[in-house]
């Protein structure tokens, strides 16, 4: 028996390192190019460091990676979220969205905001920071107010 745990350890150590030699998938970061959401003129400091801290690491091209970021499974994982993130909204390309989808995006904040459901649970496991208290979430709907209203005039 102690046979056979030692070869099912072994064969899973070997399987662990041999992954690790698959590529993660997660995408670069791209140089900022004057397009990203900080210089939307109705942001204001306070909601530019909310994004920052519980959305850009998934929803812009500057992801600050974890340690885990270099480990497999994780890594895939990490760049599977980061991936959906950036199809679903990039802040770095915020200039460079239509006015219909800034405000369709903008509705989208406004419901994954104000239901809780951003950031991600498995993401504030990590990232404790990253939740969003009452005043961010009125200080990010707020500035949602504003963007809708700033479009449509």
């Amino acid at each position: 028996m102690k046979i056979l745990f030692s070869i099912v350890f072994a064969v899973l150590v070997l399987i662990f390192v041999a992954v690790q030699f698959i590529p993660s998938g997660i995408p670069a970061n791209k140089p900022e190019d004057g397009k990203s959401i900080a210089n939307d003129s109705l942001m204001t400091e306070p909601v530019i460091e909310q994004l920052r801290i519980s959305c850009i690491d998934c929803h812009s091209n500057q992801v600050t990676l974890p340690w885990y970021s270099k480990v497999a499974p994780f890594s895939w994982l990490l760049a599977s979220h980061i991936d959906e993130g950036r199809s679903h909204l990039n802040f770095s390309e915020w200039g460079l969205y239509s006015n219909r989808e800034k405000i369709g995006i903008l509705e989208e904040i406004r419901d994954e905001v104000a239901s809780g459901g951003m950031p991600l649970k498995s993401y504030l496991m990590i990232h404790r920071d990253a939740r969003l208290d009452s005043a961010a979430v009125s200080g990010i709907l707020t500035w949602v107010d504003d963007a809708t209203a700033s479009i449509l005039e």
